[in-house]
């Protein structure tokens, strides 16, 4: 996916309203993101260099039905219609 389109689904995400917890309460379908098959939305954005001075850049995202928050590498994350959009 590109960094630009998971920041901003990530900004607006933001916005939504929170419940318990901080969590949304609902997610609109065009703000989720599809990783291993499994629906998610964007909740944070990481970029560090690994050992080798590569970057790695990992999304953290929150699945509403298991309600946990798992790394994603951002090169494996989709939009929910299944593009990538790189």
């Amino acid at each position: 996916m590109d960094r630009k389109l998971y920041l901003e689904l990530m900004r607006k995400c933001a916005m939504l309203d929170r419940g318990i917890f901080g969590i949304c309460v609902y997610v609109p379908d065009e703000l989720r993101v599809v990783w291993k098959g499994i629906e998610y939305y964007p909740e944070a954005y990481t970029l560090e260099y690994r050992q080798d001075g590569t970057i790695a850049h990992t999304c953290r995202l929150h699945d509403l039905k298991a309600n946990a928050v798992v790394g994603a590498p951002l090169n494996e994350v989709e939009v929910k219609n299944g593009k990538s959009e790189n």
